[in-house]
């Protein structure tokens, strides 16, 4: 098949996309009524007959309509996802508050990939200038990172997050309950309890971060939002910086 061809079967199969969805919900509709309406009935048995025909003769333009809208639902599902990512009172802020461009990361303090790009991270916020860096608390890997995430909350809450967080990204050794707690002492953070969690307001934003990366299909740290645009994993320096120059970019266009 040439590129010619290929590109003709291909324009011809997305022209009938709006038809075969048609088409699919035409049958199922046509089967329900089938089942409701009482023996005798005059129904329209060529309409459905040419139906399954057109369903038969064209399985992959059914197939394809069915992807698309597919395809259409989970873009809308992230959409939505986005908007409440952005909509969010974030308090776990590194950079410039009014930055043009917002960086979300998805991390979790137990996550070796998370603290080996936290360097790159902070000093692209540094060079830039023009970043607000949103830390989402996503504590997936084990129970000492969710207590680690309650205790960067409450650091949030006493202005303290950046140098908590630091100091947490840059934690070579175990997570313990002994080395959070002299982390809170140090940093003045008194509202922590190791032995608070149940009663901890904390939870419920970790549960929306968790439902969030849930629909965002977030399923391992770190993540990347930057201007829509989901980047899973350690990107590095280089692509953040080419993320971030996408994203003013369409910006711009928009």
């Amino acid at each position: 098949m040439t590129s010619t061809d290929k590109h003709t079967r291909d324009t011809g199969l997305r022209s009938h996309f709006p038809l075969a969805l048609a088409l699919v919900i035409g049958v199922v509709l046509g089967f329900l009524i089938d089942r409701a309406l009482p023996l005798g009935t005059n129904q329209d048995n060529d309409l459905n007959a040419r139906m399954a025909a057109y369903i038969s003769a064209n399985p992959e333009a059914i197939e394809k309509a069915l992807i698309a809208l597919n395809v259409e639902r989970n873009q809308n599902a992230r959409l939505q996802a986005v908007n409440l990512l952005r909509a969010g009172d974030d308090k776990t802020v590194i950079g410039n508050p009014d930055g043009d461009i917002t960086i979300y990361e998805f991390s979790d303090y137990n996550c070796g990939y998370c603290k080996r790009a936290f360097a790159d991270v902070m000093e692209v916020v540094k060079t830039d200038g023009n970043i607000r860096l949103v830390i989402k608390e996503y504590p997936i890997l084990a129970e000492s990172s969710v207590d680690a995430a309650r205790l960067a909350l409450h650091a949030a809450e006493a202005g303290q997050f950046e140098n908590v967080h630091q100091m947490l990204m840059q934690w070579r050794g175990s997570i313990t309950n002994a080395m959070l707690e002299d982390l809170a002492a140090t940093s003045g953070i008194t509202s922590f309890s190791i032995n608070g969690r149940n009663n901890d307001p904390m939870m419920a934003l970790l549960n929306r971060n968790y439902d969030l990366g849930q629909q965002l299909n977030i399923d391992g740290t770190p993540a990347f939002i930057i201007g829509g645009d989901i980047y899973p994993g350690a990107i590095g320096k280089d692509a953040l910086t080419q993320a971030i120059a996408k994203a003013r970019a369409d910006a711009k266009a928009s």
